[in-house]
């Protein structure tokens, strides 16, 4: 099997030169592809193109399409980096079932236009300028429609939109048939029953066909008709599908895969079951893990409270502990009351200041002292 690599921009063989002046890249122009064909093998029945191009020059771009079908080869397509304008062309000189991409591969399909004019235009120049550029579309639509199966009016939304997008909805439009699996990639979410992807590629290839016999004789099925999909990455890096041509995402749209994913403008969005459950707003999505944060808190204030609530003093026994203070305290109690008793903590500490004032007194204060005491006995 021979291979073919198409990582280059198509140009024109004669401005070689220039583009590699201005880009360092020569290129990639249709006479460097009937040097590769006629050097194959006739007894090689394959050819298998890899495809990382921005694509070019559109004549360049409809001869190497041309030329790798009319090669009687059995022709293969995969996209590994970026298949754009002139290079989704050559992409579908293979057919359907052998068009494929890698996971991250991206693609762009665009209106024409003229790269650059150089002489003063006036009116009848302008004119036949747009009238060249409505033919190039024609001609790019017809090939996009024959060889995709979609039609121009779903084709046409993209084309306008003139932004990337990825091998998922790439499928849908009919550029490619299947998004490739790593064949080193390890874990459940590869290891695939092989039997099983046979024989439903084998149906697709069958139903593809059908459905073309089909579109021959007028007939189309709506349910067929591929839905364009946005692909959003959230905010770990991961892609979000999302069936809307254009806008934010809205509630009950259908997306994939399922679960919670943060976009990287803070907002949550929910899918479950395949549609969009809910939005979050950034404060939203806050919200809850700060209303639990606020009942935990509230939880706590109310226990402290009612501790302070069990230990605290009723008015009452304020009023009461007033009029034993203005009374005399606990003396007054000792003395009055039978059944009350100074704890041993406070007596020990009252003779224990008693002791140490008799200590510091002078000969004559304790004198003076003892015959009041002997005044108050009597």
């Amino acid at each position: 099997m021979a291979k073919l690599y198409i990582n280059k921009d198509i140009v024109a063989d004669k401005d070689k030169m220039e583009n590699w002046y201005l880009t360092g890249d020569e290129g990639l122009s249709f006479p460097d592809i009937q040097y590769f064909l006629s050097w194959l093998d006739p007894a090689d029945p394959k050819i298998d193109i890899e495809i990382h191009s921005c694509g070019g020059d559109t004549v360049e771009g409809y001869a190497i399409y041309d030329a790798l079908r009319a090669s009687g080869k059995e022709i293969s397509c995969t996209v590994v980096g970026r298949c754009a304008s002139m290079a989704t062309i050559i992409l579908l000189s293979a057919p359907l079932e052998r068009r494929k991409a890698y996971p991250h591969a991206k693609f762009l399909i665009h209106k024409p236009y003229l790269a650059r004019y150089d002489d003063l235009l006036d009116l009848e120049t302008i004119e036949s300028i747009k009238s060249s550029l409505e033919a190039e579309k024609d001609k790019m639509m017809a090939v996009y429609v024959e060889r995709t199966g979609v039609e121009s009016t779903i084709l046409e939304v993209q084309m306008n939109k003139e932004a990337w997008f990825g091998g998922e909805v790439a499928k849908q439009l009919g550029f490619i048939s299947d998004v490739l699996i790593p064949t080193t990639a390890k874990g459940t979410d590869y290891k695939l029953n092989s039997e099983k992807m046979n024989k439903e590629k084998q149906v697709t290839v069958k139903q593809s066909i059908i459905d073309r016999l089909l579109a021959k004789c007028g007939y189309q099925k709506i349910e067929d008709i591929p839905v364009v999909s946005m692909e959003l990455t959230d905010a770990e890096g991961n892609t979000l599908t999302v069936e809307r041509e254009e806008g934010e995402p809205q509630v009950g749209d259908a997306a994939s895969p399922d679960g919670e994913h943060v976009m990287p403008d803070g907002k949550t969005i929910i899918v479950t079951d395949g549609v969009i459950a809910e939005i979050k707003d950034p404060e939203e999505a806050n919200g809850d893990e700060e209303i639990e944060a606020l009942k935990a808190r509230i939880e706590e204030l109310e226990e402290e409270n009612a501790a302070l609530k069990t230990n605290a003093r009723t008015v009452e026994d304020n009023k009461i502990l007033n009029a034993v203070k203005m009374a005399g305290g606990e003396n007054w109690l000792a003395k009055h009351c039978s059944t009350y008793r100074v704890s041993l903590r406070t007596q020990s500490f009252k003779n224990t200041v008693e002791t140490q004032a008799s200590a510091e007194e002078t000969p004559i204060q304790r004198k003076l002292r003892e015959e009041r005491e002997k005044r108050t006995k009597k």
